[in-house]
């Protein structure tokens, strides 16, 4: 099968986090064949641009034309351009194309070194008529429009000043102001759509967050998403990129794509994981007697999980068949929210926990757990506020994260002694659903002779 094929037209970032180096990395994580046309060679690292060499507009020209004689790109994403002239030759060069053109007009380097002179008034007027979406952040918004942005009305009035230079849609991208949540800001000549999303912590500034937040939209546009659907695709994968960075020098941390391709192969290792783990589950004497009323189940979650659907679970749950297990379904990611939210909660204070599964309670076991080298802790139902209460299913969420904030761990057992309506549970936890099988069986071996 063809797979999309996508154009950037950027500088090289010998650092590898930013500029084409970066776009060629979003393309083939998101499964497209992308091509490259370089328009600047940059001396820098993560630390900041020492300098730059923009290529010839000529040769830049030459590049351009010669390849789309030959092949044709569904997309087309720009970053640092170099020069005016690199900006006149691109303009001309895609004047008529109908394909999406996402402009990420680059005039300064993360780091805040200046990128060339000139670029303000090129890209004002030879690229942005040309563009599906310009995706300046709030410093290039406020030079591109001529005034300072500092607050949302700001950036309101700087995306009216850059669409009547004739771009379809513009977004300002408002990372850069303060506050806990981030402020984006589509518009399209008619309305403003605002969108506000938790920032992530880093701890350090990203370094090429832009170039790949231009480049993944660019793929999501040739994909035939409207821009603001596409906005939103692209705003899932950004956040993992920064909840996925990995520091890998002494300046800013590059946005990190390969975790799409690691999330997509860990789906497979989880769901033969669990194929495993109720392998020996079934294969325990006597583990009937740890399936409670409401039955088992078992879940893993992929790293960086975002919502149910990264967790997987066992479908129709693990039922007692005669003194020993049996599960129902097969595994499958969304097979439960429960246990699920146990996983996604107890992820939030250690990544690395990443299943859990639910067990019988019985009192008498308690005391047996507790002086075993298992970490046991609970909490109480009728401590639990009014509020959760009344929301399904914010009970273990509470619940969990009650025990986990106290200990400033997760342990590897968590329980409750249930309320009116509510069965008593017994929640084991671990790295994996191997490694949770593995307590259970330590659980089975240590109430076994619990009368």
């Amino acid at each position: 099968m063809k797979p999309l094929i996508l154009l950037t037209i950027a500088g090289s970032d010998p650092s590898g986090g930013a500029g084409i180096q970066q776009d060629l990395r979003v393309f083939a994580q998101l499964g497209c064949y992308g091509m490259a046309a370089i328009a600047a060679l940059t001396v820098q690292n993560t630390t900041g641009v020492k300098g730059f060499v923009s290529v010839e507009p000529q040769f830049l020209r030459d590049q351009i034309e010669f390849l789309l004689q030959d092949v044709e790109p569904q997309g087309v994403k720009t970053g640092m351009l170099g020069s005016v002239g690199n900006i006149e030759v691109v303009a001309q060069c895609f004047q008529g194309r109908d394909w999406p053109l996402v402009v990420d007009p680059v005039l300064v380097s993360t780091s805040g070194d200046p990128l060339f002179q000139g670029a303000r008034e090129a890209f004002l007027e030879h690229l942005f008529p040309l563009a599906t979406v310009v995706t300046p952040n709030i410093h290039e918004a406020g030079a591109l429009a001529g005034m300072e942005v500092k607050t949302l009305e700001d950036m309101k009035e700087a995306a009216r000043r850059l669409k009547d230079l004739g771009p379809r849609w513009v977004l300002v991208k408002g990372g850069d102001l303060d506050g806990e949540e981030v402020v984006d800001l589509l518009y399209d000549g008619e309305g403003f759509h605002h969108f506000a999303h938790a920032r992530v912590p880093l701890g350090k500034k990203s370094h090429g967050t832009g170039c790949a937040f231009a480049s993944t939209l660019a793929v999501y546009l040739a994909m035939g998403l409207d821009v603001v659907q596409a906005y939103r695709e692209t705003l899932k994968l950004v956040e993992l990129y920064l909840m996925g960075a990995v520091p890998l020098g002494g300046g800013g941390i590059p946005a990190n794509p390969l975790v799409v391709g690691e999330r997509d192969k860990a789906r497979g290792e989880v769901l033969a994981r669990l194929t495993q783990a109720v392998e020996v589950l079934e294969s325990l004497e006597g583990g009937g007697i740890l399936v409670p009323e409401v039955q088992i189940n078992l879940c893993e979650a992929i790293p960086l999980p975002r919502d149910y659907g990264d967790v997987a679970g066992i479908r129709g749950r693990i039922v007692r068949w005669g003194d020993r297990m049996r599960a129902v379904g097969c595994p499958a990611f969304g097979a439960s929210r429960h246990v699920a939210n146990i996983v996604l909660t107890a992820m939030r204070f250690d990544p690395a926990v990443r299943a859990a599964m639910n067990v019988k309670f019985r009192r008498d076991w308690i005391p047996v757990l507790e002086s075993s080298p298992l970490e046991v802790a609970s909490f109480s139902r009728k401590e639990e506020p009014p509020g959760v209460k009344e929301r399904e299913g914010a009970t273990l969420e509470w619940g969990v994260d009650t025990v986990c904030r106290s200990l400033g761990r997760v342990p590897d057992i968590i329980y409750d002694e249930g309320d009116v309506g509510k069965e008593p549970m017994i929640r084991v936890l671990g790295r994996n659903a191997l490694n949770v099988v593995e307590k259970a069986r330590m659980v089975l071996d240590l109430v076994s002779g619990v009368v």
